[in-house]
């Protein structure tokens, strides 16, 4: 009797570990591009944050600039979409630490593709674009540096 108990116990944990991994990537598709975007913005951040060169502080203090706007527009949508933005997915690419400003780079180029290829709502009013002239901003001012 014991031992149906634990056979029985253990089949339910299965059962119930079989169903939250083939629920997985159907939660996965249900992100829209811009809050994968809104991710791999965040994280470009953080590395544009650890390039302390001293050439490097304007084009950076206007990248963050530029990266904080875009992130704020993505957020609006999502919010009216009733998205929570901080159940973003994980950044596309890590990056080395040691390489923080080549990191950065690609995040924003991955963020732009990201962007360039989600679904611009009638009720978004534009976020595409804003949002891509934004990261465009962005790496404009990042680009003489590469």
């Amino acid at each position: 009797m014991r031992n149906l108990k634990t056979v029985t116990v253990a089949a339910l944990a299965f059962l119930a570990l079989l169903f939250v991994v083939s629920a997985t990537p159907a939660k996965a598709q249900a992100h829209p591009h811009y809050l994968q975007a809104i991710s791999d913005l965040r994280s470009a951040r953080w590395y544009l944050a650890n390039d302390h060169r001293p050439d490097l502080v304007d084009a950076r203090n206007h990248a963050y600039t530029e990266i904080d706007e875009a992130i704020a527009e993505m957020k609006k949508a999502a919010s009216r979409e009733g998205k929570d933005v901080w159940a973003t997915p994980p950044p596309q690419s890590g990056g080395d630490p040691r390489a923080a400003f080549h990191a950065a780079m690609k995040l924003l180029r991955e963020a732009r593709t990201d962007v360039e290829g989600g679904e611009d709502l009638p009720e978004n009013a534009g976020l595409r674009l804003r949002s891509e002239k934004h990261i465009n901003e962005a790496l404009r001012h990042l680009n003489p540096y590469i």
